[in-house]
């Protein structure tokens, strides 16, 4: 028998885990505990102040990424450092089914915050249009029946915010907020049913998905809808941002469609940076498992490849301690709560 080559004899018979799990906690815990303040004092923020579709939105954000914090990150982490599962069948359901429910909800959220800020700027745009081809008409009735966005009680016509509440022609984030949760719902389905434990040599636990048939059909549609229609829908929004941001053409200096643009274009390249390599590594291992012929299709991951999904999940990490961050750094909005929380805090002291 061939001797084993020193990889083969450090990794192979009895996997060690890649950090010592103190030096683990020491690192990753302050990160955690960070991004969960951040999202509560973003949601307190977010609740105080009068609700638009931005905020809808962002509320929705905040609370998968808390359950991404507590459900999937966590654990993820510790058992890729471990190199193996050690929370029980039940957990393994758990983390597989939210996992792709609360990663999906994520990035689709995300891109919906796009496209929203998109269509306030191209609403705002022909608000501004409308206004100023109203400013050489002299006819008020015709003035009258035009304005929809014009204040009433001056001589003087002004551009007003975007009120969904006020105007007439609204931006609906009920049916795409709708179809992310279906969404969510529908691919974490055969997580949820088809997850279980796997118990192999040398005391390794894998979590993985019982061998169907139709496994390899699953993990195309989890490749198609968590990397790569996300990946065009963030990279057409982020081009179409960018066009808008620079060419400042119908937007006043007080408008908030600028901050939810700029917010935008900032959430998109945080999830390309920090958060589209977890889906890649991720994607990558679905059709790695899925060529094992055995009645699990279960492949005991490599020293490497535990090492890229671990460095992967730590920029994950950081990036949901970052999109609250954002958030209150880019809009005016939060901006202003937090630094008056601040400064009343002071004056009390």
């Amino acid at each position: 028998m061939a001797e084993l080559t020193e990889a083969e004899a450090e990794w192979g018979a009895s996997p060690v885990q890649l950090v010592r799990p103190l030096a683990l906690a020491v690192c990753a815990a302050p990160v955690a505990g960070a991004a969960a303040l951040a999202h509560c004092a973003l949601l307190a923020a977010l609740l105080k102040r009068s609700t638009n579709g931005l905020f809808y939105i962002l509320i929705q954000l905040a609370i998968v990424d808390l359950l991404l914090l507590g459900t999937t990150i966590a654990p993820e982490l510790w058992s890729y450092n471990a190199r193996s599962w050690q929370f029980g069948r039940s957990a393994c359901i758990a983390y597989r089914g939210l996992n792709v429910f609360s990663t999906t909800a994520s990035l689709y959220l995300i891109t919906t915050i796009a496209l929203h800020a998109l269509a306030t700027a191209s609403l705002e745009e022909k608000e501004v249009r409308l206004n100023k081809r109203d400013d050489l008409d002299d006819d008020e009735e015709i003035r009258s029946s035009r304005h929809s966005l014009v204040a009433s009680n001056t001589s003087t016509p002004r551009t007003l915010n975007v009120d969904y509440r006020l105007t007439n022609t609204k931006i609906r984030i009920a049916p795409p907020v709708v179809f992310v949760w279906v969404l969510s719902a529908s691919l974490s389905v055969p997580e949820f049913v088809l997850a279980t434990t796997v118990h192999l040599d040398h005391d390794i636990v894998l979590c993985t998905l019982v061998d169907t048939s139709h496994r390899l059909n699953m993990h195309t549609l989890l490749a198609v809808f968590n990397l790569f229609l996300p990946i065009i829908i963030m990279s057409t929004s982020a081009v179409l941002i960018t066009i808008k941001l620079k060419s400042k053409k119908g937007h006043s200096q007080s408008s908030e469609t600028f901050p939810a643009l700029k917010l935008s274009l900032c959430l998109i390249c945080t999830y390309v940076i920090l958060c589209a390599p977890r889906s890649i590594v991720m994607v990558y291992s679905l059709y790695a498992t899925s060529t094992v012929e055995n009645e699990y299709a279960v492949e005991q991951p490599g020293y490497v490849l535990a090492l890229v999904n671990f460095i992967c999940d730590c920029l994950y990490l950081v990036a949901t301690a970052v999109r609250p961050l954002l958030c209150i750094i880019i809009l005016p909005v939060l901006r202003k709560v937090f630094i008056f929380g601040f400064t009343n805090s002071n004056v009390n002291i």
